[in-house]
């Protein structure tokens, strides 16, 4: 390869290189991660979490579309975080499941789906420094009906809009309750195996 061939060869790399970055940072939008969602943890009796309540508002979520969920099903994990997502947490998001942005609190709702795309059970958890709960806050049809039966996801896009509240059994040797409220419209930006 002549020198002049070696010197066009690298340019075109270069330019090559320079324009899938532009082409990925002109990708970013910022209104497929924004949302609003609060989270409440009322923790009423417990041998090993701190007693009292708690709050988590969230600036920003993700969605991803979960195969080999318990039961061998497929589900929606939205993750809500305090921080924003921004470019440049972006790969974290993408590549590490947003380990860098989980080190503040958050929560995340897993949707397990049929294979019509029916929600059939929900499950949160909530976590904030020295504390980790997690419960199925809905399964049963009415619970269902009453805070998840205005989810749509058409393999793509998913909006949900549900507020509601959950409470362990009062004889419980936990007694925590959680309250949300969530309205979100979101692309699922990735799909993983768990």
């Amino acid at each position: 390869m002549t020198q002049a061939s070696k010197l066009r060869l690298s340019l075109f790399l270069t330019v090559l290189c320079f324009s899938s970055f532009s082409y990925a940072t002109d990708k970013f939008d910022r209104r497929n991660f924004q949302t609003k969602a609060s989270f409440e943890l009322a923790v009423d009796k417990s041998s090993h979490l701190t007693l009292g309540k708690s709050r988590i508002q969230s600036q920003s979520a993700f969605v991803s579309l979960a195969h080999g969920l318990p039961g061998n099903s497929d589900g929606l994990e939205i993750v809500f975080l305090k921080k924003p997502i921004t470019e440049a947490t972006l790969a974290d998001v993408l590549n590490n499941e947003a380990e860098q942005l989980k080190k503040s609190d958050y929560a995340t709702l897993v949707l397990f789906l049929d294979k019509q795309h029916k929600v059939w059970q929900v499950n949160l958890s909530y976590v904030i420094p020295g504390t980790t709960v997690t419960r199925t806050i809905a399964w049963k049809p009415d619970d269902l009906k009453k805070y998840f039966s205005t989810v749509t996801f058409d393999g793509q896009r998913v909006i949900l809009k549900s507020k509601g509240n959950y409470s362990d059994a009062p004889s419980d040797p936990e007694s925590i309750r959680f309250t949300w409220g969530v309205d979100l419209n979101l692309p699922v930006i990735r799909e993983i195996n768990r």
